[in-house]
């Protein structure tokens, strides 16, 4: 018998059998098309975790000092301490652990205005180190904040995507135009209005807007100098970027130490430098919570393996067992074991092989499905990756291809006269 000639005989066998198949094949298509959605969702959503943390920035925090610790979200309780500028030179002079920091100085939930148009913004006084510790990305034809904006104490601005769609609708150009920002001094009957020049704007390339403290949608950036102008206050928020990640702690301890000699807190109390945001710990549990979810996609397809193994051995056995007669006749008429073996190998190889493409294709479908709806907020579309549903499937023919071949082994082995009287495998 050729290799042609046993490819047909497969191929008739298999449509011969196909009720006792089909059972089998709609298992192995579901297992797979399953796998993929699986991977593609998990792919998407790590995808979306880590696109929102590189909007922001990575390996930065944003810290509060307080005296005493306090609950995060009371901006106004009576815990915190108002920063200064020396504050952050003390800072830069005497922490070898941090690479960069910067004051992130806020005037919050106050208004900005450009003729007829409003807009309810954050003005927030930064130094240029600012862009090199969080994730700024500006549009053409802008320009971020520089020592001469800070020596000069220019009144110039970078404003934020929402504050660029509201000041400036319809897409008018924002290139050189003049702002005025209302600045309460002592309480809203004590205002003063500030006119700005727009310098840059920042592109939307965030995913979510839950991140208050450090969304730069509703934002516009001054010069910190000019910032202090406007707002001689005081602050108490700032940014700073450690070495390396390793460092983040020996950063901490070490801010804590500058700023509690100046301003008399327990330099030893972790309480008394809350971060707001940290991003270190934030792609820490994104990989923490991933790498988990790979581990159990691992379990998922082990289970499926071991599924598809038990029910490819089990339909082929049975396949076998209701051709013992066919089988020895062939024998008795001079076929060789091999071929005996090759054929039921090959039946079993065809099926896994087009149940496994098949379970691609509605997987692909799947996911394309799922793309084509809309998804909330911070959540990305499904990513189908080939690479990462592929090696589910090949364990899943290789250990289906597996669990046949004791079934052919069988039936090739069983005596001529045994296989003859129709005995059972």
């Amino acid at each position: 018998m050729n290799p042609g000639r046993l490819l047909v005989e497969s191929c008739t066998s298999i449509a011969r059998e196909a009720r006792r198949i089909a059972p089998m094949a709609a298992g192995i298509v579901w297992g797979v098309a399953s796998v993929f959605v699986l991977v593609a969702i998990s792919r998407g959503f790590e995808a979306t975790q880590r696109a929102q943390l590189e909007a922001y920035g990575d390996g930065f925090l944003l810290l509060r000092v307080n005296k005493a610790t306090v609950n995060r979200t009371d901006i106004r309780g009576a815990g915190f301490i108002l920063l200064d500028g020396e504050d952050m030179d003390d800072l830069s002079a005497h922490t070898p652990s941090i690479s960069a920091i910067s004051p992130k100085a806020n005037n919050w939930f106050i208004n900005g205005f450009r003729g007829g148009e409003s807009a309810r913004i954050t003005a927030v006084g930064v130094r240029p180190e600012y862009s090199e510790i969080c994730h700024v990305p500006l549009l053409p034809g802008s320009r971020w904040i520089d020592q001469n904006d800070i020596d000069q104490e220019l009144p110039v601005a970078v404003i934020g995507p929402n504050v660029r769609e509201q000041l400036f609708p319809e897409g008018e150009d924002w290139h050189d135009s003049q702002i005025d920002l209302v600045f309460s001094r002592d309480g809203a009957e004590d205002s003063v209005v500030r006119r700005v020049r727009v310098i840059g704007a920042i592109a939307d390339e965030e995913l979510s807007s839950d991140e208050v403290y450090t969304s730069h949608r509703r934002v516009v950036f001054l010069p910190f100098t000019t910032w202090e102008r406007f707002s001689p206050r005081g602050f108490q928020f700032f940014v700073m970027r450690p070495t390396s990640p390793e460092l983040k702690h020996q950063a901490l301890a070490e801010a804590r130490q500058v700023l509690g000699v100046r301003h008399g807190f327990d330099t030893e109390d972790p309480g008394t430098l809350v971060p707001y945001f940290d991003a270190i710990e934030r792609a820490r549990q994104i990989d923490a919570v991933f790498g988990g979810m790979e581990i159990f996609f691992g379990a998922v397809g082990a289970l499926i393996l071991l599924l598809g193994a038990v029910g490819v051995a089990n339909v082929v056995l049975m396949s076998v067992a209701a051709r013992t007669f066919e089988f020895g006749l062939r024998r008795a008429l001079g076929c060789k074991r091999r071929w005996i073996f090759g054929q039921v190998f090959l039946e079993a190889a065809l099926v896994c092989i087009v149940s496994g493409l098949a379970g691609f294709v509605v997987g692909a479908g799947g996911v394309a499905l799922m793309g084509s709806v809309a998804l909330p907020e911070g959540f990305a579309a499904p990513r189908a990756e080939l690479g990462a549903a592929l090696l589910p499937g090949v364990l899943l023919l290789v250990t289906s291809l597996g669990a046949a071949a004791w079934p052919a082994l069988r039936a090739a082995r069983m005596p001529v006269v045994t296989a003859l009287h129709g005995a059972r495998l």
